[in-house]
């Protein structure tokens, strides 16, 4: 639900925050967004696991229980604040196949 970049000093001194991912968009309808994620925010951790690249942020989404919850960290006009969401699981599409 979101497209995020990471923070190379220069972007970290600008967000005020040491490490994190920056959110470049955040899709419509996405958990992201009903949890109040917003392109600017640097998501920090997610359930208290910090992310420093997609591939941690990924992870992280991962390991959310079958909830689905979780809280992530964000600085938003730095200022760190936690969100939560629930990840809505996706449902496998099924192919349908017409035989004549």
């Amino acid at each position: 639900g979101v497209t995020v970049e990471g923070v190379d000093d220069q972007l970290a001194e600008y967000f005020g925050v040491k490490e994190g991912l920056l959110v470049k968009s955040v899709a419509a309808e996405s958990a992201a967004q009903k949890a109040g994620i917003k392109a600017g925010d640097v998501i920090t951790a997610i359930n208290g696991s910090k992310v420093y690249d997609a591939s941690d942020l990924n992870r992280a989404l991962d390991r959310v229980e079958s909830s689905g919850e979780f809280t992530a960290e964000i600085v938003r006009d730095k200022k760190p604040q936690s969100v939560k969401g629930k990840i809505e699981l996706r449902q496998p599409r099924t192919r349908v196949r017409t035989i004549i």
